[in-house]
């Protein structure tokens, strides 16, 4: 089914702890945002692409990871690695 809307997870993360997002798009459009309660923004990602990649984040802090669907089909994994 086609998504359009926002969900949010948030993390509790170290210095130099590793993101890895798989992005499995079939149709539509996924923005991500990662971003710290200090004003860190390690990733910003617009009409995310089908992939697997990697962010890491340089301080510890609590992390919002935002992903917003715009009609879009398929599927996001994000993990701690």
């Amino acid at each position: 089914k086609e998504w359009s809307s926002k969900s949010k997870c948030e993390l509790s993360l170290n210095k130099g702890d590793v993101l890895q997002f798989e992005v499995a798009r079939v149709s539509g459009e996924i923005d991500l945002v990662v971003s710290g309660k200090n004003g860190s923004e390690p990733y910003t990602g617009n009409d995310v692409r089908s992939g697997i990649f990697t962010i890491t984040v340089s301080e510890s802090d609590y992390y919002t990871v935002r992903i917003t669907g715009k009609a879009a089909t398929g599927m996001v994994k994000v993990k701690n690695v």
